[in-house]
């Protein structure tokens, strides 16, 4: 009934285009590789809040509701500073359908239709302010999935000599910039192991988060990120009915990266009109390295936690039609079994993603873990990914282990996006 309440609010416009499509009248493909994959405008415009940097008043088709007239702005504090609400409702609906072959599963082939349904909502309550919410109606085919990101930031807080985006405050539930790649914004359907290993009871691994994160651009090259979150995730703490922490330790991280060539972080080297043109090849290189220090708990009834740290570096290099990236992440835990035995764990990735046509990507990725438990597992996955149309997405894909588990799949999906 929501999915359809959403689409009577979107039918005012023929095209029934996501969110900044409609906005700025303006393809997909103007901040997408393929989605929900980003180029360097897209990098630039998330990284601003989801503005164009420097030129957003002059494309911004769909004008929002002024809450307030911009004097206000001069006789503050003596006012409230004027606010805005997006013109239409910032609503736009995902879907899904997934065929899925798994030669060691008991039913080797399924039709999941439709496999997953999501409400996103992004936009700004005021140049300064942004928010992104998403929401899955439907997860694996028929279960509820909830929030899954929801979070609101306030950005470049403080300008300076070194960068007008010194200063940006993001709060809520989000993925943090620590994740060495993004879950949010991969091509294939299979999620990267990098991510999703855990380590004993221990139940952190490297994806959404509750808390506040501090980041920013310096010089339009350097990054940084500071955090504190929870560190279970969105998990729900064990006996409660809400999602809380599972304990009363914070965790927090530290990221620095700086990128080498092509356009800036924050969108410099951009011409105005240039993002128009949807040609955003490059050749540049991205070094990232980051540090995380956690406690989970592993024994609810003992309140036994796990104290652990994981530290990586990951790289993207970019050439014309070819992105190359992966990561490498070490770490140690002093008792995730409960059995106060250390472990220590190791994992990394690389993938390629390589433009055959404009509309046609080719897939090829290996990622492996290992642990103290003797227990190592890897993923080799190649595919193909086809843009049926600027928002109707195609992929054809396969994933292949070579140690440990035998969970060979195969995977067609046909995703849209409205």
């Amino acid at each position: 009934m929501l999915a359809l309440l959403t689409l009577q609010f979107l039918k005012t416009e023929a095209e029934a285009i996501p969110v900044f499509a409609r906005k700025y009248k303006t393809s997909c493909m103007t901040c997408h590789i393929a989605f929900p994959k980003l180029n360097p405008f897209g990098e630039a415009f998330r990284r601003n809040g989801y503005q164009i940097p420097e030129f957003d008043e002059k494309y911004i088709k769909e004008k929002p509701i002024r809450l307030g007239a911009p004097a206000w702005k001069e006789v503050w504090p003596e006012g409230v500073w004027p606010g805005e609400l997006p013109g239409i409702p910032p609503i736009s609906l995902s879907g899904d359908f997934l065929y899925r072959y798994n030669e060691s599963s008991q039913i080797r082939h399924d039709f999941i239709f439709p496999d997953e349904i999501e409400l996103f909502s992004a936009g700004t309550l005021d140049k300064g302010i942004s928010f992104f919410g998403d929401v899955a109606l439907i997860e694996d085919g028929s279960e509820f999935g909830g929030v899954e990101r929801f979070f609101i930031q306030f950005n470049n807080l403080l300008s300076s000599k070194l960068s007008g985006h010194f200063i940006n405050v993001m709060i809520g539930q989000f993925e943090p910039a620590y994740v060495p790649a993004s879950n949010s914004r991969r091509l294939t359907h299979t999620a990267y192991l990098i991510n999703t290993f855990e380590a004993g009871k221990n139940k952190f691994h490297f994806g959404d988060q509750r808390g506040i994160e501090v980041n920013g651009i310096m010089k339009s090259r350097f990054d940084y990120a500071i955090g504190v979150v929870n560190g279970n995730g969105t998990g729900k703490m064990e006996g409660t009915t809400g999602s809380l922490d599972n304990n009363s330790e914070k965790d927090a991280y530290l990221k620095i990266g700086y990128k080498l060539g092509g356009r800036g972080l924050d969108g410099s080297g951009i011409k105005e009109g240039e993002w128009l043109h949807g040609d955003w090849k490059e050749s540049s290189v991205y070094i990232g390295v980051f540090g995380y220090y956690g406690e989970d708990r592993v024994d609810q009834s003992l309140k036994m936690d796990d104290i652990f740290y994981r530290y990586g570096l990951n790289i993207s290099l970019n050439y014309n039609d070819i992105n190359l990236f992966g990561a490498v992440i070490a770490g140690n835990h002093n008792n995730p079994d409960g059995d106060f035995k250390k472990r220590d764990v190791f994992s990394n990735f690389v993938e390629t993603d390589i433009a055959i046509y404009p509309w046609l990507i080719g897939i090829l990725r290996y990622g492996m873990t290992d642990t103290d438990y003797g227990q190592k597992q890897d993923e080799a996955v190649a595919g193909l990914v086809a843009l049926i149309r600027a928002n109707v997405k195609l992929i054809i894909e396969g994933k292949f282990d070579t140690i440990g588990v035998d969970n060979d799949s195969g995977f067609i999906k046909l995703n849209f996006v409205i």
